[in-house]
């Protein structure tokens, strides 16, 4: 029985392209790489660099340079220290006028009408993420109560522990727990191995990297996803 559906927040819940494209078209507007391929390369490496912030090997301010950095060096752009840091800040002020879609807001008033807990289960820094929280109006839908960041546990997905602190947070079964976001490894195993059914919410057309691990589902757009929310109720009453 499902009693809890919980979200992974950036890329799942909002579309985080968007708020990149505003800092890459102030930046990067010039070149022809594209602001989709770019962002690809940024995540890859924000992805690497994100367990050495965590252990404090690395400082946020240095990830943040060093993951634009490195994502325009891969198509052959020296990018100073100076205007790294000012592409992180235009990223930052557009992340602060993002919004749910009109799909996403549908799907998270039907899980409400349905009755179901809902939760967000996101890996980040505090302020960071609840800024983003708080400007997507996703206290109307989630109780802060229900917001698990990574930060703010000492814990990251895909490790065991942050998915088993949820679990004792909302008093549910592993199997009463469904687990939808877009990174195949942190959201999609890390919720597999805590014993949580899994929506793989493969926003970016990106490889399954186990291929082990089999998620419930598989979905590649907002609306793909309203549709297997729906099926999964039709078929559980």
């Amino acid at each position: 029985m499902m009693k809890v559906i919980l979200f992974d927040l950036d890329d799942t819940l909002y579309n985080q392209l968007e708020a990149f494209e505003f800092a890459y078209h102030r930046h990067f507007a010039d070149s022809d790489i594209g602001a989709e391929a770019l962002y690809r390369h940024f995540r890859i490496y924000s992805d690497a660099l994100f367990e050495a912030t965590q252990l404090g090997e690395l400082s946020l301010k240095a990830m943040h340079i060093a993951r634009i950095t490195q994502a325009v060096h891969d198509f052959d752009i020296d990018l100073p220290e100076h205007m790294a840091i000012a592409f992180q800040q235009d990223y930052e002020a557009a992340q602060q006028h993002i919004n749910l879609s009109e799909t996403m807001a549908q799907i998270l008033n039907f899980l409400t009408s349905q009755q179901v807990e809902l939760g967000i289960l996101t890996n980040g820094e505090s302020d960071r993420q609840r800024r983003k929280i708080e400007a997507l109006k996703l206290d109307a839908f989630i109780p802060e109560s229900h917001q698990f960041i990574s930060a703010e546990f000492g814990l990251s997905k895909p490790e065991l522990g942050i998915f088993k602190v949820v679990e004792q947070e909302l008093e549910v079964d592993p199997h009463e727990i469904y687990y939808i976001g877009d990174h195949f490894d942190n959201d999609v195993i890390g919720a597999i191995d805590a014993g949580w059914h899994s929506i793989w919410f493969n926003r970016r057309n990106r490889p399954m990297t186990h291929q082990q691990y089999n998620p419930d589902h598989i979905v590649m757009t907002e609306e793909e996803l309203f549709e297997t929310i729906k099926t999964m109720f039709e078929i559980e009453h």
